[in-house]
């Protein structure tokens, strides 16, 4: 017999820590290279862990890298886990996060998401990094077109002349369809290959759009996380100040932002009724 019990934020956190702590091992097991990015390396900065309302936690690869842990990944994640992307998961839609890390046994509704058919348990996001491809044009195709028309696939809640452009944008893009769009930003990987810089940007199939310099990034260093470490960017200062400005100022409560709607841990019981 099953229920389900309320989640509180602080164990959803620890269940996602619990879940980076295993792919640490699996990528450190297989020379694969990751990095804490985005509001994790935010709260590994900032706080020396979580933000205290962050329901999240991000990290990023290189498409070398992303690729070899996705054809490891299955076989040498523990068995709670559950490796999920548009590939593998036929019924998962979020194609502008390409791949997820999942516990078994956990269900994690987040808002506009209430009812999905494909596995929602507690998550971290793992993006893949594209360098920045050496011909202007593509790579303005790549980055900005595709970026553009992905955000517009995604709707928005809210009134106001902002939300009615992307309302509008959203219907405007309708024809193409995620499984057309999501396929075209995928073969633009390969624009990349013959890359020679030193800029990488956010993977061709991600809606975001963002220059890091390679060297912020690489080598990496440790950088400690909820009292464990992990894998961490060279220079976390400029990273950060690229995606947030000044990064340490806290933002007002009412800007602080969170996914979930409902976090709930699976319990079993057996015939008893023990738990």
């Amino acid at each position: 017999m099953e229920k389900k019990r309320i989640c509180t934020l602080e164990e959803a956190q620890q269940v996602m820590l619990d879940i980076l702590k295993d792919v640490d091992r699996v990528c450190k097991k297989h020379n694969i290279k990751y990095f804490l990015i985005d509001g994790t390396l935010l709260g590994a900065i900032r706080h020396k862990g979580f933000i205290p309302w962050d329901d999240d936690l991000d990290i990023g690869m290189m498409r070398e890298d992303y690729e070899k842990f996705l054809k490891i990944a299955e076989k040498e994640l523990k068995e709670d886990l559950y490796i999920q992307n548009v590939e593998k998961d036929k019924q998962y839609t979020l194609y502008h996060i390409p791949t997820k890390v999942r516990k078994n046994g956990t269900v994690f509704l987040e808002f506009g998401e209430e009812n999905p058919k494909y596995h929602s348990g507690i998550y971290i996001d793992v993006f893949p990094y594209d360098k920045v491809c050496s011909n202007k044009i593509k790579e303005f195709i790549r980055q900005d077109i595709v970026s553009f028309i992905m955000k517009c696939k995604y709707e928005i809640k809210g009134k106001g002349i902002k939300a009615l452009i992307r309302k509008t944008l959203n219907v405007l893009s309708r024809p193409i369809s995620h499984e057309n769009l999501y396929e075209f930003s995928m073969g633009t990987v390969k624009w990349t290959n013959n890359w020679n810089g030193d800029k990488i940007n956010y993977g061709g199939e991600l809606m975001w759009n963002k220059e890091f310099n390679y060297k912020d990034i690489f080598p990496l260093k440790p950088i400690e996380f909820q009292g464990e470490v992990f894998q961490g960017p060279n220079n976390p200062h400029n990273i950060l100040e690229n995606i947030y400005g000044d990064y340490m100022t806290l933002p007002k409560e009412e800007d602080r932002t969170w996914h979930a709607k409902d976090i709930y841990i699976v319990e079993r019981e057996d015939e008893r009724g023990r738990i």
